[in-house]
């Protein structure tokens, strides 16, 4: 890692803990809420290509939930933590496209994290307020789009399987299985193990 790289993180975690984030790790952090089993999530993606004079950095904002969190990693083998819903920051801003940081070896780091900080309070947050509350983000997630292809099918039945809708959580990975058979990518192979350790649990992950 570059000094540009790692001094423009930690100006980055400096100005966001005013908004209540800690460091999980460089570039990765979280946002303690008052229940225990959910937390904001906000990674900071970097776009390399401009060191060692420019550094740029695309934050996304998330959710993390830790009961599901812990079934996707038990199940699925996904690393922790797991942001259950995200969107890069950019797409939350006014102007709804991808947005980037520039931190400059020569400039001013500091004033650069605060306005990157300001934005993630701005227009971030809201995001994350929606998100966090599990009746909105259970009832919510499958409709809004923001599920990727290869995270609905793993998600969508331990949101199910949670609430107790073990009926809903037998459907969506039925549904799942039939439509990839036998197929030898990677994706195919992973969701028939987690549907198979799933279903060897009866489809107990907890309740709430």
């Amino acid at each position: 890692m570059s000094n540009l790289e790692r001094d423009s993180q930690d100006a980055c975690a400096s100005a966001l803990r005013q908004y209540g984030y800690t460091v999980k790790r460089r570039g990765l952090l979280l946002q303690p809420r008052d229940k225990k089993e959910v937390s904001g999530w906000l990674g900071l993606n970097l776009a390399t290509w401009g060191l060692p004079a420019k550094l740029q950095v695309n934050p996304v904002v998330g959710v993390r939930y830790v009961q599901l969190e812990k079934a996707l990693v038990e199940l699925a083998g996904w690393k922790a933590p797991v942001a259950c819903v995200s969107k890069p920051l950019g797409y939350l801003m006014p102007q709804n496209t991808f947005v980037q940081w520039d931190f400059l070896a020569e400039g001013d780091l500091t004033a650069s994290a605060e306005d990157l900080a300001s934005a993630v309070g701005v227009y971030g947050q809201p995001f994350i307020d929606k998100w966090a509350i599990w009746e909105d983000f259970s009832a919510g997630v499958a409709g809004s789009g923001l599920l990727l292809d290869n995270q609905r099918f793993f998600i969508l039945p331990l949101i199910a399987a949670i609430n107790g809708d073990r009926s809903a959580a037998e459907l969506l990975i039925r549904q799942e299985l039939d439509r990839v058979g036998g197929a030898q990518d990677v994706y195919s192979q992973t969701f028939r193990e987690f549907a198979a350790k799933l279903v060897a649990r009866a489809f107990n992950v907890g309740g709430r």
